[in-house]
């Protein structure tokens, strides 16, 4: 129950900053998470693993249906909101992927298996705003990982942030 608060929450901040209704709509769905985008031509080949599969993840047993494992070691992208591991205010190479922004910051962060941790291959370093979703590719792995915030039930090696861009529907 206290997800869906903080997503309201969440929505109400998204709208007052000037983000336009119908964006907050698509962003964040009906069952408060990130929704489905796309950004380019190459990124439309990979697959996107929504908030809705990972979450499948079970915090108490640590298996995941078939559906997930599938991914594991896979290169797939996930749309969300960085949080920062380093500090740095305009460029990172390591960071969370949460499913709203500012996740993590506050308490509480949300469960393991709502958080990618996320390094950039080589060290890349990417541009980032708390409140601009984004998607981010890599190879993604099952595992857990330990941060100055809190668990994260996968780790990405990251390859390409983007921006976030709805998906275009299949005509």
């Amino acid at each position: 129950m206290k997800f869906w608060i903080h997503m309201a929450v969440v929505s109400l901040v998204l709208l007052f900053l000037g983000l336009p209704a119908a964006h907050v709509c698509r962003l964040i769905g009906g069952n408060g998470v990130v929704g489905t985008g796309s950004a380019n031509a190459q990124s439309e080949k990979v697959p996107s693993v929504m908030w809705e599969e990972l979450q499948q993840l079970d915090l108490k047993t640590g298996k995941a249906p078939a559906s997930l494992t599938k991914f594991d070691g896979t290169i797939i992208r996930v749309p969300g909101f960085v949080i920062p591991l380093e500090d740095n205010d305009q460029a990172v190479s390591e960071f969370l992927l949460v499913p709203y922004p500012m996740a993590c910051i506050h308490v509480p962060a949300p469960p393991p298996n709502l958080i990618v941790h996320v390094k950039m291959d080589k060290g890349k370093k990417v541009a980032f705003d708390f409140y601009a979703p984004v998607w981010a590719q890599g190879r993604l792995k099952i595992q857990t990982t330990q941060n100055m915030y809190t668990d994260s039930s996968y780790f990405m090696t990251g390859l390409l942030v983007e921006p976030y861009k709805p998906e275009k529907k299949a005509p």
